[in-house]
């Protein structure tokens, strides 16, 4: 089909009138650009502006949940073995969800490059670097690690590493996998131009990160090395356990394609996705807006909330299931709001009614034949940094890491100053029980609270 086609067929051909205008370098340009669109996804994207974001919540039960993995729970044994068996045969790799900026943390740059350690100034992508080395010093495994870059980080991320020499992890073990873009559109389903040159788009969402693995080649080229388990993480939880042993063999053993970390929701109006049952017995995930009050504010006998597994974005997947999902039809999200574009002759862009869409990598999971749902210790295992201020905050998360890592030295017997915060050197250990074992050789570092070998 052609472009002009293309457009004719959909009532779109106008969109090349304002390039043309400005001259043929934009008209060239533009008409590159509307090459590249997906159309099949394109004429979703117009169908759902017609429909509206789907409501309601339909017949749901709480999800059967397995303890946390800091918990000590006997059933845990045996999936922390499978998990370090897996671990250690080199069938895992490490993916992060990177593809945002700092901006809104008052830093310019990759969110992960923004620099927490209150002692040390590790930034994230450290911490989560120096987990992955113990991990691999650990079981003597390569556990490659992908970064899901977004196109307004990608090039400056990829240098960041260069730049740090990968944190000693080596080049060919990071790899790099930018997630796609959708073109906004106007309420009636038109384009919208950024310039006269190019259409407005925006990130396709972290349900991109599917189809990123696939244009990156990377599934291809895990399986060559044996690997069959994906462990997904956000960039911006640094206490996350990365490569949880006793998460993954939970999912090996219960043998889920997808499965999922959820934390206890403690207020009923916590603003954080619920996983649920749905009528179809499959798990889901809801909006919290999209729970009656009734079932928001329902408790159990021991006065716990009915519908608490709230969702934390942390996930393991079986790969041939990630393939699948690159090609699946997952549900388009829309956000409504002002979008700065060109509109009519006016030569600079102005505000204008826009729709955004993306796609969010849990809504998989219904397409899931087998699912795991396992609680993580909101204290041990979740501090998000997205807010620059306030509930998950800079300051909120440093404070976590800072009482976690007091509860571990405490633990561990080591001698930490009454007050100021605690950081532990970035790779040092891997968990509590990796520093209990260290503990006889580790020092606090001159001029600092640092834990350091």
């Amino acid at each position: 089909m052609s472009l002009r086609t293309a457009l004719e067929e959909r009532g779109m051909d106008g969109v090349l009138s304002v390039a043309r205008q400005a001259g043929p370098a934009a008209e060239a340009a533009l008409k590159a650009d509307l090459e590249s669109v997906d159309w099949a996804m394109l004429d979703r994207q117009r169908r759902a502006l017609e429909k509206g974001e789907p409501k309601g919540a339909g017949k749901i039960q709480p999800p059967e949940v397995k303890p946390a993995s800091t918990s000590g729970a006997p059933e845990n044994a045996a999936a922390e073995e499978a998990g370090w068996a897996a671990l250690r045969k080199g069938r895992v790799a490490i993916a992060t969800v990177a593809g945002g900026q700092a901006s809104r943390l008052g830093f310019q740059g990759p969110k992960g490059a923004y620099p927490l350690g209150s002692v040390g100034g590790s930034s994230l992508f450290q911490m989560m670097a120096g987990q992955i080395a113990r991990l691999r010093a650990l079981t003597g495994a390569a556990l490659p690690w992908i970064i899901q870059t977004g196109p307004g980080n990608h090039e400056e991320t990829v240098e960041y590493f260069a730049r740090r020499s990968f944190y000693g992890l080596g080049s060919r073990t990071v790899h790099f996998a930018c997630q796609g873009t959708l073109p906004a559109l106007t309420p009636e389903g038109q384009f919208l131009l950024a310039s006269p040159g190019a259409l407005f788009r925006n990130p396709d969402g972290h349900g991109g990160f599917y189809r990123a693995l696939r244009e990156a080649h990377l599934p291809e080229k895990l399986r060559a090395q044996g690997i069959d388990t994906v462990f997904y993480c956000q960039v911006d939880n640094p206490l996350v356990r990365m490569g949880d042993p006793i998460f993954l063999g939970h999912h090996l053993l219960e043998k889920a394609r997808m499965s999922v970390k959820v934390v206890a929701k403690e207020d009923p109006h916590e603003k954080v996705g619920l996983i649920v049952r749905r009528e179809d017995g499959r798990l889901g995930c809801i909006e919290y807006s999209d729970l009656p009050d009734e079932l928001s504010e329902a408790r159990e006998a021991d006065g716990t909330l009915t519908y608490r597994a709230g969702n934390i974005a942390l996930h393991a997947f079986d790969l041939r299931f990630l393939e699948e999902m690159a090609e699946a039809a997952l549900p388009l999200h829309q956000a409504r709001k002002d979008i700065l574009a060109l509109k009519g002759s006016s030569p600079e862009p102005v505000k204008q009614a826009g729709v955004k869409f993306e796609t969010f990598v849990f809504d998989a999971l219904p397409l899931a034949d087998g699912a795991m749902v396992q609680l993580a210790e909101r204290a041990e295992e979740f501090a998000p940094v997205k807010n620059a201020s306030g509930n998950d905050s800079v300051a909120t998360s440093r404070e976590a890491l800072n009482a976690r890592t007091r509860r571990w030295a405490k633990e561990a017997g080591l001698a930490l100053p009454e007050h100021g915060a605690v950081e532990i050197q970035s790779g040092l250990c891997y968990d509590k029980g990796d520093l209990i074992a260290q503990a006889p050789g580790l020092r606090l570092a001159a001029g600092g609270h640092l834990i350091t070998g």
